[in-house]
Order: C-alpha cells, then sequence, then structure tokens
C-alpha cells in the first residue's frame, strides 16, 4: 500500500531594490495563463539544481510573491494548502507527477488560503513558494537532496529571470533558490543584527518547537511565554514598574518608554507570523522561574481579546450613578503616541467615585478607551473631558500616574 503524499517546500527568492517596494505593493498574482508561462522556467531550474530525480514528484506554486512573514507561521498553512490543492487535483485517484501552477482570475486566487496579502512596505526580498510532491518514501531521498544543495546551487537561470520580470513587472536585483529552513538561518540573522533577538526565539520556538514551553525575558522588562503556535504576556503598567524599581517620574517615564516600544515590537511582529498573542493581567505567578507554572497562570489570567485595554484600578469606580465629571487624561511620548489614559470620575461637589488607567493593548484600544468614558459619562448625563496635556502626567517617588486637573481639553 502506497504512503501518503508529502510535501516538501522551497522558494523562489525574488530580492528586490529597497526603495522600488518598500512605497508600494508587491504585484498582483499572475493570471492562469501566465503562471503557466513562469511554470516552465521554474520546472526547469529544479530539474538541473535538485537532478532528473525531482520529475518524479509532482510541482505545485501560486504565481505570486509573498512577504516571509506570510510563509514562515506556525504549521506552515502556506505548505498544507498546497499539498491539500494537489491532493485535490488527483480527484481521489493514485498519484501522478504533474505541473500545477496556481493562477488567478480578476487579480484574485480561487483559493483564500493562500493569497498574498501584498502589503504596503513589503520586502524587499519576497519569495514565490512551491512545493514538491509525492509519496512520503518516494520524496525522502529528494528532500534530503534539495536541504544540501538549493541554497548552494540555486542560483535562478536567465530564462527564470526573464519571465519574471517580464510577467510580475518587477526588477530583481537577484534571484535564487532557497528551502524554508535557510529562510528561517535568513530571518535569524537579520533580527539578531536589529537587536530583535527574544522576537526570534518566540517565532523559531512557534514554528519547530510548538510542544515545548519558550520563555523569552527582554531587557526593559518585557516577558513572553510561548507555546502550541501562541504567545502569552503580561501587561507592565507605569505604576506597577515605578513600585518594582522604586524610581521617580523621570526614570520611570525614560524605562516605561523603553518597556512599551519592545512590546509593541514583539507583539506586532509576532502578530506577522500569525502567532496569537494574548495579554495577560500582570499577577506575580506568571513571572515564576519555573515555566509550566508561569504558562498555567498565564492562561488563568488572560484578558478577553475582545476588550483592547487593560484597566489598572487605583480607586475602583463601584457606583458611578451621581457622576458629574468624567476627566480623560492623556499620556503619550512623541516617537510612541498614546500608551494609557487616566479616568477621574467626581461627584457634583467634587467627590472622587473612581480613578483608573486604562491601557491600549492594540491600536483600537486607543479610540475604544475614549469611546467607553464617553459613553460613560453620557448615561449620567456627566460633563466629559479629554484632556490632552502633552507628554506623561506623573508625579510621586516611586511614581504614578495622574489625571490633569487644569480643564483645558475637548469635551
Amino acid at each position: 500500500m502506497p504512503s501518503a503524499l508529502s510535501a516538501t517546500p522551497g522558494v523562489l527568492t525574488v530580492e528586490l531594490d529597497p526603495s522600488a517596494i518598500m512605497q508600494s505593493r508587491p504585484p498582483e498574482p499572475l493570471s492562469r495563463d501566465s503562471a503557466d508561462l513562469l511554470a516552465g522556467p521554474i520546472a526547469d531550474d529544479l530539474r538541473r539544481i535538485v537532478g532528473e530525480s525531482v520529475a518524479d514528484a509532482g510541482l505545485i506554486f501560486p504565481a505570486a510573491l509573498y512577504d516571509l512573514t506570510e510563509i514562515l507561521q506556525p504549521g506552515l498553512p502556506m505548505v498544507e494548502a498546497m499539498l491539500d490543492i494537489y491532493r485535490g487535483s488527483l480527484r481521489g485517484g493514485p498519484f501522478e507527477a504533474q505541473l500545477l501552477a496556481i493562477g488567478s482570475a480578476g487579480g484574485r486566487f480561487p483559493q483564500a488560503a493562500i493569497a498574498p496579502q501584498r502589503a504596503r512596505g513589503s520586502g524587499p526580498l519576497l519569495v514565490l513558494p512551491f512545493a514538491l510532491v509525492a509519496p512520503g518514501e518516494q520524496l525522502d531521498p529528494i528532500r534530503q537532496t534539495i536541504e544540501q544543495v538549493l541554497l548552494e546551487k540555486g542560483r535562478a537561470s536567465l530564462a527564470t529571470d526573464r519571465a519574471v520580470r517580464a510577467l510580475m513587472g518587477v526588477e530583481p536585483v537577484h534571484l535564487s533558490y532557497a528551502t524554508f529552513h535557510d529562510l528561517s538561518a535568513l530571518m535569524k540573522v537579520q533580527l539578531e543584527h536589529a537587536e530583535l533577538g527574544g522576537l526570534w526565539q518566540l517565532i523559531e520556538a512557534a514554528l519547530y518547537r510548538p510542544d515545548q514551553i519558550e520563555t523569552v525575558e527582554l531587557a526593559p522588562g518585557n516577558r513572553f511565554i510561548g507555546y502550541a503556535g501562541e504567545v502569552w504576556t503580561p501587561w507592565l503598567t507605569f505604576d506597577d514598574l515605578a513600585q518594582h524599581r522604586q524610581t521617580d517620574s523621570a526614570q520611570t517615564q525614560a524605562q516605561y518608554a523603553q518597556w512599551a516600544q519592545a512590546q509593541r515590537q514583539t507583539m506586532a511582529g509576532l502578530a506577522s507570523h500569525g502567532i496569537n498573542v494574548h495579554i495577560v493581567e500582570p499577577v506575580a505567578g506568571v513571572q515564576a522561574a519555573d515555566a509550566e507554572v508561569a504558562l498555567s497562570v498565564a492562561k488563568a489570567h488572560t484578558l478577553e481579546s475582545s476588550i483592547p485595554w487593560f484597566r489598572e484600578a487605583i480607586a475602583a469606580p463601584d457606583d458611578t450613578t451621581d457622576a458629574a465629571i468624567v476627566t480623560l487624561t492623556e499620556h503619550q511620548t512623541p516617537e510612541l503616541g498614546t500608551l494609557a489614559y487616566t479616568a477621574l470620575i467626581q461627584a457634583p461637589d467634587g467627590t472622587l467615585l473612581g480613578l483608573v488607567n486604562d491601557y491600549p493593548t492594540q491600536a483600537s484600544g486607543i479610540d475604544a478607551i475614549v469611546a467607553h468614558w464617553q459613553a460613560q459619562a453620557g448615561a449620567t448625563e456627566a460633563t466629559f473631558h479629554v484632556e490632552r496635556p502633552g507628554g506623561i502626567t506623573a508625579g510621586g517617588d516611586p511614581a504614578h500616574l495622574q489625571p490633569w486637573l487644569e480643564y483645558q481639553g475637548e469635551a
């Protein structure tokens, strides 16, 4: 009985001049007819590089260019999608070595799972993914050969270069073939050079060690716990950082900005690779040295993903039915924008009814926080102020966020 079909993936890397791509989008996917024209040169290249045995395997590729982040995702969904499409083309029959070039109709792929995002600023290294498909025992020697020779001998032919230029309308500065492991090694070097080694640790674990717990600590105090292709991270507040480090306002502002920048960079990098990031309440157990304990605590204290902010209650607003004034103070830096809002709820005589700090945990949280407190004020017909004094309003030693009380804001 023949073994199940297996796939070994690779890519044609298309390196572009940064000035030609950074302010634009990658080209649209090729039509079905154009995809067929590109298929021949790519198949010829693989026979030349890998050997004639590659002709015994099927070859499938979507005729489109992708950013590396679209390819290197947990579970390698691109590879699974190509294998499923190839399997479906056999219509339940026995394996046949065939060439499947997937083109678009009207600029769209019929299979949404492999449609390129074409995000602005992708690149400058883009890739055209492919997969060689065959029964497992037949594919094994081909897979071993590809891992050994594809990067070393993988320069694309002149025919492929001409086809890419003519059909895709791009001007590559370099065309070559690589395996997914080669791409991973390249990304590792790039991220470590950009001082984002912690981000790579989490991505690598999600790709290749999903059944192991990966904990990463960054210099500003960020913590990330990776497992099963997902990541959990506690949300550090300005007040907590100051209390833990016993720092004054100026010191805390500088250190919290570093934490926030690292948090945003890492979360954005993970999201670009399709890795779900869960925000966790900053409870003590999530910092445990035992990775299993930390993960268990993190899962138990994960915030609802539908609420795009984390709330730190200084004086919990238990009853706001008598609220007459709701003042929202924005805390921000020129480089990072809004970091938090302090909400001050007062009775008609000025009595404090509530004081909370709300931290947007995603971009949508900024507007959502303002809308939430505006609605709260409207429910009691309270006066609503948004104060934007510029910078971070804080005081004390250790420091803590404070509301801006000189009402000059906007209702």
